[in-house]
């Protein structure tokens, strides 16, 4: 059981990618917008799933926070196969932290790491995403920084509809 649990948590399901491009494209897009930056690495926004005022907020079930929070136990690189409106690139914390980070550098790298979050809204980071048993919704924490201080942090509910992910619900945790 322990062996099938580990497999289960690493494994990646197609469906997270077609939870991830509708989150982006729904609460993340724009007019403004003309790429995304997307953080490399998956970040929960609590080690211990979904607290209990957002759950009730979004209503969610039993099963759904324990996918949520089995799936978020470790952090996980997420590969980049997005289907997108807009160009997107996958950034490092290593990346940001030369950004804005105590260890500022200037470089090339960096100068085209700012111009580009110059187009987009910033950087976009992602949890993994708890399912229900039906594979029919879904919950994922996903937030927005830009320039370090400003942005937020929501969980999103989302529901296929007819074949498609869509954001049906939002839960706020943090906005500066």
């Amino acid at each position: 059981m322990a062996a099938w649990l580990a497999i289960w948590t690493v494994q990646w399901n197609s469906e997270e990618y077609a939870v991830y491009e509708a989150v982006i494209r729904e609460a993340f897009s724009g007019e403004d917008v003309s790429c995304y930056l997307i953080l490399d690495t998956t970040q929960p926004a609590g080690r211990f799933g979904i607290s209990n005022f957002h759950s009730e907020k979004l209503g969610l079930s039993l099963t759904m926070r324990a996918s949520y929070a089995v799936m978020n136990s470790l952090h996980f690189r997420i590969a980049p196969r997005f289907n997108l409106p807009h160009p997107f690139r996958m950034v490092s914390q290593d990346e940001l932290d030369r950004v804005y980070g105590r260890d500022k550098t200037d470089s090339p790298n960096v100068t085209r790491l700012k111009a580009l979050l110059q187009e987009s809204w910033g950087v976009i980071t992602l949890s993994r995403v708890g399912f229900d048993l039906g594979g029919k919704h879904a919950v994922v924490y996903a937030q927005l920084t830009y320039c370090g201080l400003c942005g937020e942090g929501t969980y999103l509910y989302l529901s296929k509809e007819t074949g498609a992910w869509h954001v049906v619900g939002r839960a706020g945790t943090w906005i500066s």
